[in-house]
């Protein structure tokens, strides 16, 4: 009961369907499904004890939603903790239903599935969006015009597909694209795959990737570099991996729009997000322990950070900042070969992971997604596998105490690298 009922609360966060059926908007679909997870979870949990919010995944990601809430009572504005939990709820009620329900192997993978679908419907309706010009619930795609710098003249309309609910940005879309990949590529490649497994994935895989596209994403676009190189690099071996990453981003640079080319110090994107950095940076010195509040950011600056690592100092201080940062670092060390946790170097469920988790921090150098339940797919199915996985013959402890003095570290390099990057950019760019 607790696993469909996560499957039925993930797919509403998905597929919102007060925004495909217009007669249906308004009702609390969320809210409703929200109540029966946490009822269904918690009596599965007295019926069967067992252990839980055990790994430091898990210590991480509930230090972080804490920040959330304890940060703008920290500025003063009491109320503000309340709406923040009312805000992040659905994201933590989605890492707790996850972390309950799955039990096994198998449904791990099916979780999996289910969000690979998921992920087909909103690909499918912004392509569908796309070439008809509007797609279910009358989403239509956004358009941006793309100027010459040197003559101001018209260089070409860019039509970017977005999805719907939390898919409104195409960015979102295109990060949600990066997630199911890996998985598609090992239903693909592996040997124990048949020829119908094959033909779907392939078939999955055409689907994504033409969406990916028509995002126009740059953000997904480092995402997906990043997870075909990590893919590669585990699975072929260096060689391939250094080939893979070559050939894509010669492939986007040559072949795809001006957007992704104009990525230079006179790119006006470009400019508005080192200046956003700069500007998390001066937020986090203003008030560094927790921060200048959740969502407060637009109150400093008119653009959002585009990183989601300085948008988490940036607005939960060093406490949150340093959470966030040990959730990355966490999921990390279970899914990689450096310690082996859970048989992960020999696990092609831990690899299609990894890539994946791998994709979404790669996109959080570039956007602010840092509370949206999309970026912490990866990261929760990481946690779920080691929990369900037996540690019996586990030779490498995975959790020691100098780990959390290297998310130490690893959060002052997130402060020192922004502002050497905002320094060096600012020179090139003459400001």
């Amino acid at each position: 009961m607790a696993y469909i009922a996560c499957l039925v609360y993930i797919g509403i966060i998905y597929i919102r369907p007060g925004e495909i059926i217009p007669g249906w908007l308004g009702f609390p679909f969320l809210q409703i499904a929200g109540v029966i997870v946490a009822l269904s979870a918690a009596l599965s949990f007295v019926l069967e004890p067992r252990k839980f919010a055990n790994l430091p995944n898990d210590w991480c990601f509930l230090g972080f939603s804490l920040a959330i809430v304890l940060s703008r009572p920290s500025t003063g504005w009491f109320g503000g903790g309340y709406l923040a939990l009312l805000s992040i709820l659905p994201l933590v009620m989605f890492y707790l239903s996850v972390r309950l329900a799955v039990r096994n192997e198998r449904q791990l993978r099916g979780l999996v599935a289910a969000v690979i679908l998921f992920t087909l419907f909103q690909a499918g309706n912004g392509i569908v969006q796309y070439h008809t010009g509007m797609g279910l619930g009358g989403s239509t795609a956004h358009v941006r015009v793309e100027y010459d710098p040197d003559t101001g003249e018209e260089i070409e309309e860019v039509k970017r597909i977005r999805g719907t609910g939390i898919f409104d940005d195409p960015n979102d879309l295109a990060m949600s694209l990066v997630v199911v990949l890996p998985f598609l590529f090992s239903a693909l490649l592996a040997g124990d795959s048949g020829m119908t497994k094959r033909l779907l994935a392939t078939a999955a895989i055409g689907v994504i990737g033409y969406a990916f596209v028509l995002t126009q994403s740059r953000g997904g676009f480092v995402g997906l570099a990043a997870l075909s190189a990590v893919y590669a690099y585990r699975r072929f071996g260096r060689v391939t991996a250094v080939i893979v990453g070559i050939a894509i981003v010669a492939g986007m640079l040559a072949t795809g729009p001006s957007r992704f080319r104009q990525m230079d110090s006179a790119d006006s994107s470009a400019q508005g997000r080192i200046q956003s950095w700069s500007a998390g940076l001066q937020m986090f010195k203003s008030k560094p322990v927790l921060g200048v509040g959740y969502g407060g950011f637009g109150d400093y600056n008119r653009l959002t950070a585009h990183n989601s690592y300085i948008h988490a100092f940036a607005e939960l201080g060093a406490v949150g900042g340093y959470f966030f940062v040990g959730i990355c670092y966490f999921f990390l060390i279970a899914t990689s070969a450096v310690r082996d946790v859970a048989g992960a170097s020999r696990s092609r469920l831990a690899l299609d992971i990894l890539a994946s988790g791998v994709g979404v921090m790669a996109c959080a150098l570039f956007l602010s997604r840092l509370y949206s339940p999309v970026f912490h797919v990866p990261l929760v199915l990481g946690a779920a596998r080691l929990a369900i996985t037996p540690g019996d013959h586990q030779k490498t402890p995975f959790h020691r105490g100098s780990d959390w003095l290297v998310v130490l570290g690893l959060s002052a390099g997130v402060i020192l690298g922004t502002y050497f990057i905002v320094v060096v950019f600012a020179r090139w760019s003459g400001a």
